[in-house]
C-alpha cells in the first residue's frame, strides 16, 4: 500500500508541475484553468504526503504522551502546512478575483508576482520531492531542508499577500491606447 501511495502522490505532483508550467505560458481561460488545476492536484499530493509522515510518526511515538506526539506532527509538517496554507490562499485569491483576471483587468505585476509565486511553490515541492525520494521517511524533513521550505514558504506567502493586495486595490478598467488620428 505505501508503493501505491508514492505512485499516487508522485503523479499528483509532475501533473500539478505539468499544470504550472501551462498556466506560465499561457494566457486567459486556460491560465485561470490550468492555475485551479496545479494548485488542486498539488494540494492533494501533499496531503497524501502529511498523511505518510504523520502515520510514520505515530508509528516512532506509540508509547509517548499525546502532548509529545502531537508536537512531534506540528514539528515535521510545519512545512508542509505552510505550502498548504499558501496554496489555500491563492486558490481563494484567484477564484475570488475570477471575473477581474479572465477579464485582464489586472495589473502587469500580477502576471509577475503570480509567477514568482508559482516558481517558489514548485522549488518547494522539489525539495520535498526530493528529499522524499533520497531519503526514507521517518517523520521528519531534515533540517536544512526544513529551513529552506520556511525559507521559500515565506518568500511565496509575501508574494501571495502582493497579489492580495494587487488583486483588492489596483485592477485596472480595461483601458487600452488607441491609435491618433490621421486628420
Amino acid at each position: 500500500m505505501k508503493d501505491f501511495f508514492s505512485i499516487v502522490y508522485k503523479a499528483f505532483i509532475v501533473a500539478s508541475v505539468i499544470s504550472f508550467i501551462i498556466s506560465l505560458f499561457s494566457s486567459g481561460q486556460v491560465s485561470y484553468g490550468s492555475s485551479i488545476t496545479g494548485y488542486s492536484i498539488l494540494t492533494l499530493g501533499i496531503m497524501m504526503i502529511l498523511l505518510i509522515i504523520i502515520q510514520n510518526i505515530l508509528k516512532i511515538t506509540e508509547d509517548q504522551s499525546i502532548f509529545k506526539i502531537i508536537s512531534e506532527i506540528f514539528i515535521s509538517s510545519g512545512p508542509l502546512l505552510l505550502l498548504l496554507t499558501i496554496i489555500g490562499f491563492m486558490l481563494y485569491l484567484i477564484i475570488y478575483y475570477k471575473s477581474v483576471i479572465i477579464s485582464g483587468h489586472v495589473s502587469s505585476s500580477y502576471y509577475s508576482f503570480t509567477n514568482i509565486t508559482i516558481i517558489l511553490l514548485l522549488l518547494q515541492v522539489y525539495i520535498i520531492y526530493s528529499n522524499i525520494d533520497n531519503q526514507k521517511i521517518h517523520g521528519r524533513l531534515n533540517k536544512i531542508s526544513s529551513g529552506l521550505l520556511y525559507l521559500l514558504g515565506i518568500l511565496a506567502s509575501t508574494c501571495s499577500i502582493i497579489i492580495y493586495t494587487i488583486l483588492k486595490y489596483f485592477t485596472t478598467d480595461g483601458f487600452t491606447n488607441k491609435k491618433p488620428s490621421n486628420s
